[in-house]
């Protein structure tokens, strides 16, 4: 969740924003969106080549949030994310099990009840 205030009067969807009410927007919503994504919760490795997810990516996509306020560790997690991916595929084998996660949104999204996989070290 983000929290950004108004510099200005809105009016989102029918309700009244005065200059400076506070906003949470929500990124796991947001890509999440039927109007917005073709099979918005579906797992799709390549959603974002697509033509829809071409458009989203610049209009509906804000996984380190935009603007003035992006997160500085975006570049960083951009690299850091598929080295350590590779290094651990490399090593180890990856089940899944039949514990199907559940998301859940709070400041942060997670697995209700955890992610269950079953792990075995590559010969």
């Amino acid at each position: 969740m983000m929290v950004r205030e108004t510099k200005c009067p809105e009016n989102m969807r029918g309700r009244a924003a005065p200059k400076g009410a506070q906003i949470v927007l929500s990124p796991w919503n947001l890509h999440r969106h039927e109007r917005l994504w073709d099979n918005p919760d579906g797992f799709d490795p390549t959603r974002l080549g697509t033509e829809n997810g071409k458009q989203c990516q610049r209009d509906a996509y804000i996984p380190f949030s935009s603007g003035p306020r992006v997160c500085t560790g975006a570049g960083f997690a951009m690299v850091e994310a598929p080295l350590l991916l590779s290094m651990l595929v490399r090593r180890f084998r990856f089940e899944l099990t039949d514990r199907v996660p559940v998301p859940v949104a709070h400041l942060t999204v997670r697995a209700k009840d955890g992610m269950w996989l079953k792990i075995t070290e590559r010969d």
